[in-house]
């Protein structure tokens, strides 16, 4: 599922240094095939000319009397409107009702959603007047997208920064999702257990994590409420995310976070790849190189067979990945552990971007190839609809 393929986004453009990165989120808007309508501020213009914007979109409109009545015309084609970046002019403009120029007369006509991407100096940030602004704007239904804290164009550090590119587009395709799991609390694994055999080393599964990522994402997007307890993973996604993350390193951590939490969980994905075995003894100290090393292991704990018998109102997603017996092997851990949907991965979806299997719910199964994203929206639509 693409939100914005065949969707027109109007950006509404102001005068600050972060303009700069306008050019490249439109860029990535048009590589998601959407259709991109600008307006820009005359300071908007001092940061970042119209010869580029004018080049990389599909229509640049730059006056009140620019033909037509573009006011009108800009609401009617658009689905969403994004100021970005939204200065502190055009937030106290909206809020006050101020309609004297061709953006902020836009944003007086358009009544779908609106989403505003503050950036400024900290100290403009933190002002009270503005602090008020924001609250009436929230009040009236607007979505504001906190910025980051870091390194202001000012050489100081503070709240004020506008997220990096990757984090605007996901706010972008939350707006044009379908809030299949609105409101709901989703708890999503991911990674892999490590367990320890001496400081240095430790046992563990194979996994990228870039499944729970993806769950993640688009739980997101969905309107769920995300967040993500990860294991080992060999890529790092956490920078810039709208979402809690909870790093962990063993089984035993990672039940004790899910734990925590499970009162509160609408649906659990159980995506980690957990360790099925722990060392007996684990040294204190670094075993050195020998011709021969014999390390007995004992059963891990079973996180999926503790929770079945605290399971409530709970939905249960588990992933069952096999080298023989895919679809037995799975079917049976469903209903050993009381699984509400399974999902059953070949071996070969370690570390890639696509996999193949079957999902699995009661009275029903369903076989799939496609990439990991392609995935987490099938089990989203399954859940959701709950045609399980």
């Amino acid at each position: 599922m693409n939100p914005l393929a065949n969707k027109t986004i109007l950006l509404g453009v102001t005068g600050g240094i972060a303009a700069y990165k306008v050019p490249l989120l439109i860029r990535d808007l048009k590589k998601k095939d959407a259709k991109v309508n600008v307006v820009m501020t005359e300071n908007a213009k001092k940061f970042v000319t119209p010869l580029i914007i004018s080049t990389l979109s599909d229509r640049l409109v730059e006056s009140l009397w620019e033909g037509g009545i573009p006011h009108i015309s800009l609401r009617e084609e658009a689905s969403l409107l994004c100021i970005i970046p939204a200065d502190y002019n055009i937030i106290g403009k909206a809020a006050s009702g101020v309609a004297d120029d061709l953006l902020s007369t836009v944003i007086s006509t358009f009544d779908k959603e609106i989403l505003f991407f503050p950036s400024m100096n900290y100290r403009m940030y933190d002002n009270p007047i503005f602090k008020k602004n924001i609250k009436i704007l929230k009040d009236f239904g607007h979505v504001i997208i906190e910025p980051d804290t870091g390194e202001l164009a000012c050489d100081e550090e503070g709240r004020g920064r506008l997220p990096d590119i990757s984090r605007i587009m996901l706010e972008i395709e939350r707006a044009l999702t379908p809030d299949l799991l609105k409101g709901s609390y989703c708890l999503i694994t991911g990674g892999g257990t490590g367990e320890k055999i001496d400081p240095i080393r430790y046992i563990t599964n194979r996994s990228s994590g870039k499944m729970a990522y993806s769950l993640a994402r688009h739980c997101f997007m969905a309107g769920g409420k995300v967040e993500l307890i990860m294991g080992i993973t060999n890529i790092d996604y956490d920078r810039n995310l709208p979402y809690n993350i909870i790093r962990v390193e063993n089984a035993r951590d990672m039940q004790k976070e899910i734990l925590k939490r499970w009162d509160r969980v609408d649906y659990l994905f159980m995506n980690a790849a957990v360790s099925d075995f722990t060392p007996e003894k684990v040294s204190n100290i670094k075993i050195k190189k020998k011709e021969e090393l014999e390390i007995k292991l004992k059963k891990s704990i079973d996180i999926l067979a503790d929770l079945k018998n605290k399971k409530k109102s709970q939905f249960i997603i588990g992933f069952s990945l096999e080298t023989n017996n895919l679809l037995n092997e799975a079917k049976k851990k469903m209903k050993e552990k009381k699984i509400d949907l399974v999902v059953a991965n070949d071996v070969s979806a370690i570390g890639s971007g696509s996999t193949s299997g079957f999902l699995i719910s009661k009275g029903s199964e369903e076989q799939f190839e496609c990439s990991k994203d392609e995935l987490s929206w099938k089990i989203i639509g399954k859940i959701s609809s709950k045609k399980y």
